[in-house]
């Protein structure tokens, strides 16, 4: 998708990708999959891009980066 199809979208559009992206994440039983990895960033974009500000990930997960890879948690 190109950077402007996003800024085609009314607000009310973009905070329902933004819901849906958040309920998927939530849902999804492998939460250090390279889905979700990329979710994340993806809702982080659009969710700022929405007004919403960023995403952050459920408490005590350490998502995996856009890459794929797991990112390196503090305290690990």
């Amino acid at each position: 998708m190109a950077d402007d199809d996003l800024t085609r979208l009314t607000s009310d559009e973009k905070m329902a990708l933004v819901a849906l992206l958040k309920r998927t994440i939530d849902a999804d039983r492998y939460p250090l999959s390279p889905r979700i990895g990329q979710l994340h960033g993806i809702l982080g974009e659009a969710g700022a891009e929405a007004g919403t500000g960023t995403a952050t990930p459920a408490e005590g997960v350490c998502p995996a980066t856009r890459h794929g890879k797991a990112a390196e948690c503090e305290g690990d």
